[in-house]
Formats: structure tokens, C-alpha cells, sequence
């Protein structure tokens, strides 16, 4: 009996330190950022944590390999998620846009997966309680919600102040891991030759070399990029 609590122990012990080297390997991720996919990692490490501590020596072996694997494939996720928009694309999603102008984007609803009482709660968190005053509100990959309010509603705002004010509006995304978005740098008022001269008053030859680039509403162009190690 002893030797059973013994060895409990022991293993445990394992259990704990291979969680413990596994986790490093990972990386930090702040919870509230975690995705349903780290969710199930997780999950399915701590399960694979138990059967170390509790199972017996057969299974000591395949367990610890079994659990090894599954972290090199998140790691291998997470390095893809990096360098891949589209693998990005499939295993987050896209954000979703739920409100435009004060004005329900209801058949984006089914999309984000979210019913209007959610919708209003998460806008009450943010101390916004009518819709008309919201500007954009986006579902967020991690199940957040941006929200950008219109000019006359922003705290000590234009309109308390009688002050004209442009509306405001989104920074278009207009590269993004070196390759042009032509939808959103037409939408921002721009042309592909306007964004290419922008790029060499920079310094920077093309497109490829920019890992983000973005248009504000002012038609101001950020550009950031690549590191000299890429």
C-alpha cells in the first residue's frame, strides 16, 4: 500500500514536470486570448497528465510520447498560423462585423455565432447602451468585441464641443504578410501605383517586403517592414 502511494506520488511529480517543460515549450498566451483550439490542447494535455500520474508502467511511456507529439503539432500550428494568412484563415476565422453605422448586420449574426442578447451584453461591458451610437462593432477571432463609436458620442465629443469632425472609419488593411489586399486598398481611395510610390518614398522596393501596411482614415499610410533577419 505504501509502495502504491509511493509511487503515486512519484509519478505525479512527473506528471507535474512534464506539464511544467511542455508549457515552456509552448510559450505564454494571455487566457483571454487563448483559442478554442489552445482550449482543447489543454485539455487534452491534462487529461494525457492524469493517465502519467495515475496509470500504470505500460502506459508511462506511450503517454509521455503521446503527450510530446501533441505539443510539437501545436507548435507546428502555431509557427503555420504565423506564416500562413490562409492556415490562419481556416483555423481562426475571420472577424465579423455586427454593426455599421448604428445599424444591425443581422445576416452576419449566423456567421459569428452570436445572438443579439450577447451582442448587447458585450456592448453594456464596454458602456455603450444604444446601438445607434456604435460606429463598427467587430466579433473578434477570440470572442471580444471592438467597438468604435461615432465621433458625436466619443468622450468631451465634437458635437459637445460644436466642433466639425470627419466620421470615423477603419484602417484598411492594404498588405498583409507581404501580399497587396486589392479589395481594402480600394476601399480606402487609394490605387495600387499610389501604394507602390508610398512604399519607395519609404525605402522599401515592393510589397513583399512589408509584413503589414494599413491606410487610416486620414489616407495616411502605415508600413512595417520585414525584420533584416527575413
Amino acid at each position: 500500500m505504501i509502495q502504491k502511494l509511493i509511487a503515486t506520488v512519484l509519478r505525479s511529480i512527473l506528471a507535474y514536470l512534464v506539464l511544467l517543460a511542455l508549457g515552456r515549450l509552448m510559450g505564454r498566451k494571455m487566457i483571454s486570448r487563448i483559442t478554442v483550439f489552445d482550449f482543447l490542447i489543454g485539455v487534452t494535455l491534462g487529461s494525457l497528465a492524469v493517465r502519467i500520474a495515475l496509470g500504470d508502467e505500460n502506459s508511462l511511456l506511450t503517454t509521455v510520447i503521446s503527450a510530446v507529439v501533441i505539443t510539437c503539432m501545436a507548435l507546428i500550428t502555431d509557427r503555420l498560423n504565423i506564416k500562413s494568412s490562409l492556415f490562419r484563415k481556416i483555423e481562426e476565422g475571420e472577424p465579423v462585423l455586427l454593426i455599421r453605422n448604428g445599424k444591425l448586420l443581422d445576416e452576419n449574426f449566423a456567421k459569428a455565432k452570436i445572438s443579439i442578447s450577447k451582442l448587447l451584453m458585450l456592448l453594456r461591458q464596454k458602456d455603450v447602451f444604444e446601438i445607434e451610437d456604435v460606429n463598427y462593432a467587430i466579433f473578434e477571432n477570440d470572442g471580444n468585441l471592438t467597438v468604435l463609436l461615432k465621433p458625436e458620442k466619443l468622450p468631451v465629443s465634437a458635437g459637445d464641443l460644436k466642433i466639425a469632425k470627419p466620421a470615423n472609419r477603419l484602417s484598411a488593411d492594404v498588405i498583409v504578410d507581404g501580399k497587396i489586399i486589392p479589395k481594402n486598398l480600394k476601399a480606402s481611395g487609394h490605387t495600387e501605383g499610389w501604394l507602390l510610390q508610398q512604399l519607395q518614398s519609404r525605402g522599401i522596393g515592393g510589397p513583399e517586403q512589408v509584413f503589414y501596411a494599413s491606410v487610416n482614415a486620414a489616407g495616411r499610410l502605415f508600413a512595417a517592414p520585414y525584420g533584416k533577419s527575413k
